[in-house]
């Protein structure tokens, strides 16, 4: 099963493939800023993905969307919206590091 590791924070979550990156940090008491509930409409739950880009699935037509409304950086994802497939490591300037 594939890993979320959350950086700095020395944080990690073995999930299921298919399931977000929000929803593993959910699961890993990890702070993530949103306030759409995951919809994929604010993009505060932007991530920068550090290693494993090419492990999580192809972003949807919504969060495409959303990562050019928002300027997304190529290696950011939503994390509402980023499916995994296999290990991952991510980070956010939500937690004072990027």
């Amino acid at each position: 099963m594939p890993r979320v590791r959350f950086v700095p924070l020395g944080k990690e979550r073995e999930i299921k493939a298919g399931t977000t990156i929000l929803s593993a940090a959910n699961k890993s008491e990890v702070p993530i800023g949103q306030s759409c509930s995951g919809d994929g409409m604010c993009g505060w739950c932007r991530v920068s993905v550090v290693d494993g880009l090419g492990e999580l699935l192809p972003p949807g037509d919504l969060e495409q969307r959303l990562m050019k409304e928002k300027e997304f950086l190529p290696n950011e994802r939503a994390a509402c919206l980023a499916k995994v497939k296999g290990d991952v490591t991510v980070t956010t300037t939500y937690w004072g590091h990027e």
